[in-house]
C-alpha cells in the first residue's frame, strides 16, 4: 500500500513538471553516445532508437555517425562517437572526434550517455571521462548518466551490489550525479519495456535541467556558423529548386504537389545541414574571440605601423591598416610578431 502511494506522488510530481519538448512537439530528442571500448555502445544505440543500425558484432567505427528515427513516441537522433579509448594517445585526433560530435548534435544534446561493458570498468574509463570533461565542460556532467551494458540473468540488485564495489565505477557515477543505469542488452533485444525504462530515466534527467539540452559557447559557435553556412548553400541551390518546382508542377496537382514540394524541400534541407556541419567541424575552434581578435587587430596595426616607419608617416599609415586586416585574419600569427617587435625593442633600449 505504502509503495502504491509512493507511486501516486511520483506521478503526480511528473505530471506538474514541464515536459520535454521533444514530448510534445516536432523537436528532435538528440542523445550523445560516448563508449569506452567493445560493442555495448552500439548495442545501446540500436535499442534507444528501437531499429537496428549497427551490425550486432561491430565494435568501433571510424567517426562519429548520427542515425534518426521515430519510435518511443518521439523523434530521436543518437550521436555515436568512436570508442574513445582508441583515441587517447593522440588528442588531434581525439579533437577531431569531438569537434564532429559537436556539429551532429548541434545545438546541443539534451542527454549524454557513457557506456560501457559490465566487465570492463577500469581506471581508463573514468580518464576518458575526464578527457570528455576537459573539451565539453564540467556542467556537461548534469546531463550525463553512465549505462553499464550487460547480458546477465542475474536480477539487477545483485548486478548493482557488484558493481559498487568497483572503486572505478563509484567514482564515474559520483561524478555523474550518481545517475547510472543498468542495461541487459539481451533481454532489450526480446522485449522493448528494457528500453523504455532507460528512456523513462533520460526523460527525467532533462526535467531535472528544466526539459533544456545541453549548450555552451563552443555549441553556440558551432549552431551560429552552421546556420550560416546553410543560408549560403541554400541561396547556391536556388535555381536547382526553382527547377525541381516547375517539374514537379507539371507533374503533380494540390494534395499530391504539396506531399512532393514538402519532400524535396526537406530533402534539401536535411543535405545542406549534413554538409554545413561537416564543413563547420573542421574548422570549429579555430576562431578568436571578439576580446582576441580586437587584440589581435590593434597589434596588426602597430606591428604594421612600426614597419612601414620606414617610408614616413604615409607609410605608417598604410602599414597600419594592412597590419590590422592581418592581425584579424591570423591573430596568432600576429601576436607572436607583436611578441618578437616588443622583445627586440627592449633589447634595443638596453643597448
Amino acid at each position: 500500500m505504502a509503495s502504491n502511494e509512493s507511486s501516486k506522488r511520483k506521478r503526480r510530481r511528473k505530471s506538474s513538471m514541464e515536459e520535454p519538448p521533444y514530448l510534445s512537439g516536432d523537436a528532435e530528442f538528440r542523445v550523445l553516445l560516448f563508449g569506452r571500448g567493445g560493442r555495448s555502445q552500439f548495442s545501446l544505440a540500436n535499442s534507444i532508437l528501437g531499429t537496428d543500425v549497427f551490425e550486432d558484432e561491430l565494435c568501433n567505427i571510424t567517426e562519429s555517425k548520427r542515425h534518426r528515427s521515430e519510435a518511443f513516441e518521439r523523434k530521436l537522433a543518437v550521436i555515436n562517437t568512436p570508442n574513445l579509448s582508441e583515441y587517447e594517445a593522440s588528442q588531434k585526433e581525439l579533437r577531431r572526434v569531438f569537434k564532429m560530435s559537436v556539429c551532429m548534435s548541434s545545438p546541443g544534446p539534451y542527454v549524454v550517455l557513457f557506456a560501457f561493458d559490465l566487465n570492463n570498468i577500469s581506471p581508463s574509463a573514468v580518464s576518458i571521462l575526464e578527457l570528455v570533461t576537459k573539451h565539453f565542460g564540467d556542467s556537461i556532467l548534469n546531463h550525463m548518466m553512465v549505462v553499464v551494458c550487460h547480458e546477465e540473468e542475474k536480477e539487477d540488485s545483485a548486478l548493482e551490489e557488484k558493481v559498487k564495489t568497483n572503486r572505478d565505477f563509484r567514482e564515474l557515477i559520483e561524478k555523474c550525479g550518481q545517475r547510472y543505469h543498468l542495461f541487459n542488452e539481451r533481454k532489450a533485444r526480446r522485449d522493448e519495456k528494457v528500453s523504455r525504462q532507460l528512456l523513462e530515466k533520460m526523460d527525467d534527467m532533462v526535467r531535472e535541467n528544466g526539459c533544456r539540452f545541453y549548450s555552451n559557447h563552443q555549441y553556440q559557435e558551432a549552431e551560429e556558423r552552421i546556420q550560416k553556412e546553410e543560408r549560403f548553400m541554400m541561396k547556391g541551390r536556388k535555381k536547382e529548386m526553382l527547377t525541381k518546382r516547375k517539374e514537379l508542377e507539371s507533374r503533380y496537382t494540390c494534395e499530391g504537389l504539396e506531399k512532393e514540394l514538402l519532400q524535396f524541400e526537406t530533402r534539401i534541407r536535411v543535405e545542406n545541414r549534413e554538409k554545413a556541419e561537416r564543413k563547420i567541424s573542421e574548422v570549429l575552434g579555430f576562431t578568436l574571440t571578439a576580446v582576441d581578435y580586437a587584440a589581435a587587430v590593434g597589434k596588426g596595426a602597430a606591428l604594421g605601423a612600426l614597419c612601414g616607419a620606414v617610408m614616413g608617416f604615409e607609410g605608417m599609415a598604410v602599414g597600419a591598416a594592412v597590419g590590422a586586416v592581418v592581425g584579424g585574419v591570423i591573430g596568432g600569427a600576429a601576436s607572436a610578431a607583436w611578441g618578437y617587435v616588443t622583445n627586440a625593442a627592449a633589447q634595443m633600449n638596453r643597448r
